[in-house]
This record gives C-alpha cells, sequence and structure tokens, in this order.
C-alpha cells in the first residue's frame, strides 16, 4: 500500500483540487442565500404604521391653504 504526502502532488492535482473546493464552497454560499431570501420574501412585514415622515414633509401643506 502506497502513501501520499503532499510532496507527490502534481500541480495539475493541485489547481484541480482549488477548483473543486472552490466551486464547493460557492455552490453552496449561492445555494443557502437562495434560501435565505425566499425567506425573506415570504415574510409579511407591516411598516405602513412604523413609517417616520420626513421633516420637509410638514410644510408641505405651507402654499396650499
Amino acid at each position: 500500500m502506497q502513501f501520499h504526502n503532499s510532496e507527490n502532488i502534481s500541480v495539475l492535482e493541485r489547481v484541480i483540487a482549488s477548483f473543486l473546493v472552490a466551486f464547493a464552497m460557492f455552490t453552496v454560499s449561492y445555494t443557502a442565500m437562495r434560501v435565505y431570501l425566499s425567506q425573506l420574501g415570504q415574510v409579511d412585514i407591516e411598516v405602513g404604521s412604523n413609517i417616520i415622515p420626513h421633516p420637509a414633509s410638514l410644510w408641505s401643506d405651507l402654499g396650499t391653504k
């Protein structure tokens, strides 16, 4: 039985392994982000009662009355 240490790995094998690790990390993070964003879209947030008007809107009726 032969054991391979890091000195026996070729440059091409390291490049391929790096590419596969990067691709796996991208796939997992992309899937997790899509799941997270789809859950945010399903949450029913009522923001109408929490909106504070801009101070300039208090002067909007100044010339109309």
